[in-house]
């Protein structure tokens, strides 16, 4: 690139070469890695969410392991914690990039978000427990009867997204989709080279069962017998990283790894699913491309820098 914009991003699928590829990239054009996805914020879930060792990082990174098991990071303060960051680094005279699936935390920083509720924790308890209970579907078919715009937009097998709504209509006496009403804006908040790893789906797919199959070969399993050591269930968390709660009941609960190994293979690829669809809405967006912003979409797993 002949001069380095605000920020770089490097957004796609789980398995697509996100990290591999922004090292590279950074390593090109002084670059320091900034977390955007959310399964990398918390401590002690690392070959699961496909963090990149720490003697193998090339670059600084930052935020990962921001948040302690039972805490949680939202979008907007992911937003607020990455705006910070970003200052700091071009104050060095270095380039923010941006690496991770989770398009909300992108969208959150790049264009902001609506004014909505703030979280209220025993209305959130008692949605978890009825999901725990009745299943997320439930939630989706309460969701379905107040709101069908936003049921329509949710799967009824994500229950942190449903349980949000639920919350917002509780809290608000409104269909959320009143409220998830800001008009997108016409340019990004900072000038923008985005690089959106798109490949061919069923190639995706194969990547994701060998990913798989290599994070259980360099020791997921005894990763999660060590979290469960310390008291740390992946099963009663709030957030739960895909993976961690079916290798727990492997741990625990008996169930034969060759069968959590295919209930992970098929969550995950159903998770980049989702993912790819909310990429191509996102990116779709002219404010990627104006006001200083360029998008560029490249193949998963790119060997080289063009």
């Amino acid at each position: 690139m002949s001069s380095a914009p605000a920020i770089v991003v490097v957004a796609g699928a789980t398995a697509s070469g996100k990290s591999a590829f922004a090292e590279r990239l950074g390593g090109e054009i002084g670059g320091e890695i900034l977390n955007a996805d959310s399964q990398q914020f918390y401590q002690g879930f690392d070959i699961g969410t496909g963090k990149v060792p720490t003697d193998r990082r090339l670059l600084p990174h930052w935020l990962l392991d921001a948040c302690a098991p039972g805490e949680r990071m939202t979008a907007m303060e992911f937003a607020r914690r990455a705006e910070r960051l970003i200052a700091e680094i071009a104050a060095r005279s270095r380039v923010p990039i941006l690496v991770g699936g989770t398009g909300l935390y992108l969208k959150a920083l790049l264009e902001g978000l609506d004014r909505l509720p703030p979280r209220d924790p025993e209305i959130r308890r008692r949605l978890q427990a009825e999901a725990a209970r009745f299943g997320p579907e439930a939630l989706h078919q309460r969701l379905r009867a107040l709101d069908p715009e936003s049921a329509a937009r949710i799967s009824p097998r994500d229950p942190n997204r449903l349980v949000r709504h639920l919350e917002i209509a509780a809290l608000s006496g409104r269909p959320p989709s009143e409220l998830l009403t800001r008009r997108r804006p016409p340019v990004l908040r900072f000038p923008t080279e985005t690089y959106w790893l798109r490949g061919e789906r069923e190639l995706l797919r194969r990547r994701i069962a060998e990913r798989v199959d290599e994070m259980l070969a360099s020791g997921w399993l005894e990763e999660v017998r060590g979290l469960l050591a310390r008291g740390v269930d992946p099963r009663r968390l709030e957030i739960r990283p895909i993976g961690y709660a079916e290798l727990a009941e492997v741990v625990q609960g008996g169930k034969a790894l060759e069968e959590a190994r295919a209930e992970i293979v098929a969550r995950t690829q159903a998770y980049a699913k989702r993912q790819e669809t909310f990429f191509r809405g996102q990116f779709s967006h002219a404010a990627y491309q104006e006001g200083g912003s360029r998008l560029r979409i490249l193949p998963t797993y790119p060997q080289a820098i063009s």
